[in-house]
């Protein structure tokens, strides 16, 4: 139990990647190489096609972890330059024995930690401007042939010290540990960053094996056929270890690096229908990654043994069973809750979080999405105040716009009728004008009960009959126990209005008007309708132009009574518009009718009170 928690820990601290090459590093390496041994011969131009895709992409991995290396090393030589120029102000410039053995092991010691630090550097050396040389590892050698090699005095003609310089990959016994290793050196010049006095040289060692496990890749069916190649066409880091530092020479790689010497994108090669070479560009060293690959290899043994391909079918298929199991468990699961999660964050749902697991890549990306997902919440909301305030005053303005024409036409209405001796007729228009403009103002309320929505409506149709009394007459169907629903101020009158100047006052004779409400489970539907001259298809279409933010709004009215709904109630409430032409016009008003529709929601004044 004690090695399984050992081991657990272990695992369970690697990273994603490190995780997946681990468990599936055999198991896919095993099943290329048999696809690539029992596959079709009628897939055999589909596998050639999906080897040039993998060595792309892989290709473009390698190239990225190259990348990563470089750059470390060019961190460290800053870091070792910085701490050279701390070490220099603890030590004077000409020093005792004894200071110069405590310089010494200072200086061994400063490397050899600065160095724990990246993985990727194998060694460094330091070369005072006295010809002193300090290194990181215990000299085997005479390091004097550093001196005498000249490099540097190379590496001082490069003339630019703030920039590092990378020599050539190459096996030498002096400045590394290893001298039957090949090693690639950067080089670069330490100042004091004071003064500008040149301090000396430092020298960081990578060894070959550092590169060439770049190489190697279980993605790729030939994983130790790739190689780099430097500017001088010789491979300088190969899994291969007797290519390494010898010069290419099959002419048609190096046809193939010659067209592509100042080319920055992949090119692949087909040569002959037997090998498949690939060259990918490394423009920070210079370098060409090249993968070659046989194609009689990738299609060996094509429509051979169905019987055998089945077998290692289902051994294949047992074998990725029990990986994906395991891998299930230990990586996939995690990854597929955050998917599960990030999916309804596509549905629009905003309101997840994903459980942190794990501490590697998968739990910085979970965390990482918790971060933006409530980053995302607190905008949306924001946001959502931000438009609704908005919404708020644009409404509120066009609601406050009641048509002056219809104020000015009732007072002629109430001067004519004063004229013609019907003072009682004069005398209600006026008192339905007066209780219209009490509720229509309101105190700037815009939520009011049903029962009050209906008074002012009830004024407005009195009004607009004493006007035209042989255009329409109405009816009001309003169950009692619907009346004190909140609703909108003014969300019948534009509906009535619509009803009168479009549908009736056109019809040629008398027309009616009805106004009703039914309760539907949870919603109240507030219904008006005529029977009036209708709407054409294409007119209907544009009366509901509303619901298609690229339109033009036709009728403010209708509009405003659409949005207000909508602002106030939700997105699954508002108006929807039935017509046809030569017999009416339905306009249905949807509206909450649970708890929404109690007497809570809306002030005492509101409810008449």
């Amino acid at each position: 139990m004690k090695i399984k928690r050992i081991i657990w820990k272990w695992f369970s601290g690697m990273t994603f990647k490190s995780k997946l090459l681990t468990v599936f590093i055999p198991l896919i390496v095993v099943s290329l190489s048999i696809l690539g041994v029992v596959s079709s011969e009628i897939f055999s131009r589909s596998l050639i096609n999906r080897s040039v895709n993998d060595v792309i992409d892989q290709s473009s991995l390698i190239i990225n972890k190259l990348d990563s290396i470089t750059k470390n090393m060019e961190i460290c030589s800053n870091m070792l330059v910085t701490d050279v120029n701390r070490l220099y102000d603890n030590f004077p410039i000409e020093r005792t024995a004894v200071e110069e053995n405590q310089f010494r092991l200072t200086m061994q010691s400063r490397l050899a930690i600065d160095l724990s630090l990246f993985a990727e550097t194998d060694a460094a050396v330091f070369i005072d401007s006295n010809g002193k040389i300090y290194t990181s590892y215990p000299a085997r050698n005479d390091e004097s042939e550093a001196i005498r090699s000249g490099v540097p005095e190379e590496l001082l003609k490069q003339g630019n010290y703030g920039s590092a310089y990378w020599f050539p990959m190459q096996k030498r016994n002096y400045m590394t540990p290893n001298p039957d290793v090949p090693v690639l050196t950067l080089g670069k010049v330490v100042i004091n960053i004071n003064t500008g006095e040149r301090y000396g040289t430092l020298f960081l060692i990578i060894k070959e094996p550092t590169l060439s496990a770049s190489l190697v890749s279980g993605n790729n069916i030939n994983q130790k056929n790739y190689f780099l190649v430097d500017e001088r066409r010789i491979i300088v880091a190969s899994p291969d270890k007797e290519q390494v530092l010898t010069p290419i020479t099959n002419p048609t790689e190096l046809a193939l690096l010659k067209s592509t010497s100042d080319q920055t994108e992949t090119a692949t090669r087909n040569t002959d229908g037997k090998r498949l070479i690939t060259v990918t560009d490394y423009p920070g060293m210079q370098w060409k990654l090249l993968n070659v690959a046989d194609l009689d290899v990738l299609t060996k043994d094509v429509g051979k043994n169905t019987k055998l391909t089945i077998l290692i079918g289902f051994t294949c298929l047992l074998l990725s069973l029990l990986g994906a199991h395991f891998l299930s468990k230990v990586v996939l699961n995690p990854l597929q809750d955050l998917t599960k999660r990030m999916r309804r964050v596509m549905d629009g749902n905003l309101y997840v979080e994903a459980p942190v697991h794990t501490n590697d890549e998968i739990g910085l990306i979970s965390r990482v999405f918790n971060s933006m997902i409530k980053q995302i919440q607190e905008l949306l909301q924001n946001k959502e105040k931000e438009q609704k305030r908005k919404r708020e005053y644009e409404l509120a303005l066009i609601t406050s716009q009641v048509k002056p024409h219809f104020l000015y036409n009732t007072l002629d209405t109430i001067y004519i009728l004063n004229d013609m001796d019907r003072n009682q007729e004069a005398r209600d228009t006026t008192k339905a004008l007066a209780d219209f403009y009490r509720v229509v103002l309101s105190k700037g309320r815009e939520l009011i009960i049903l029962d009050q929505e209906i008074k002012m409506t009830t004024d407005y149709l009195s009004i607009m009959q004493m006007r035209y009394p042989d255009v329409f007459q109405y009816e009001i169907r309003i169950p009692q126990e619907l009346r004190n629903t909140p609703i909108p101020k003014l969300s019948l009158q534009p509906l009535v209005e619509n009803a009168i100047y479009h549908g009736l006052k056109t019809k040629g004779e008398r027309g009616l008007i009805v106004i009703s409400a039914v309760k539907e489970k949870e919603k109240i539907i507030l219904r008006v309708e005529d029977d009036g001259v209708g709407m054409s298809e294409e007119q209907l279409k544009e009366a509901c132009c509303f619901q298609e933010e690229d339109k033009v709004v036709k009728s403010i009215g209708v509009y405003s009574v659409q949005e207000r709904i909508k602002l106030y109630f939700g997105a699954k409430y508002g108006l929807t518009i039935f017509s046809e032409e030569g017999k009416g016009t339905r306009v249905d008003i949807t509206v909450p009718g649970g708890k929404t529709g109690g007497k809570a929601d809306v002030p005492d004044y509101d409810r008449g009170r």
